[in-house]
């Protein structure tokens, strides 16, 4: 036994097939994803701080980073004589910090290896230099940064805010 079709049920079935695939691919079924959007840069933010001469004290006691961001900090050593570093303590550790980096020594620029209480640090700058150090922005809050060359840290203080 044959089947024979007439041209219209051909055309109707036909037409039912064309509408299901035009709703299938308006989204009647699920779609593909869209490609995920890149994720958001940081900011990228850079403080230059610079010690007071032969003074011990940085130029800047305040410094200021939005959350999030990638900071990098520049020290300029301008003193003649006198080395210095810059390090971001976690607070409440700056006394904790100096003492271990006095007992580090020179050989390790004055900071404890793979101190926990250290947040981000420039390795010791010879006077008349400049050191740098890249580093993500910690939680918003108020950190202390410190030179640990001995007996630097009680007067070569200050800062760094992050909102």
């Amino acid at each position: 036994m044959t089947s024979t079709t007439s041209r219209r049920e051909f055309l109707k079935i036909s037409g039912l097939s064309l509408i299901g695939l035009a709703i299938a691919a308006c989204g009647g079924a699920a779609a593909p994803a869209a490609p995920a959007a890149p994720a958001a840069a940081k900011s990228e933010v850079t403080l230059e701080i610079a010690s007071k001469g032969e003074e011990l004290l940085y130029d800047k006691d305040k410094l200021e980073a939005p959350a999030g961001s990638k900071i990098t900090v520049k020290l300029k050593n301008n003193s003649t004589a006198l080395q210095h570093n810059w390090v971001l303590v976690k607070p409440g550790t700056t006394d904790t910090v100096a003492n271990d980096g006095v007992a580090a020594g020179e050989a390790a620029d004055y900071i404890k290896a793979q101190d926990a209480n250290v947040i981000a640090h420039i390795k010791m700058v010879k006077a008349g230099e400049t050191g740098s150090v890249t580093f993500d922005a910690p939680a918003p809050g108020s950190y202390p940064y410190i030179c640990t060359f001995p007996g630097h840290y009680v007067l070569m203080k200050g800062t760094l805010t992050i909102k």
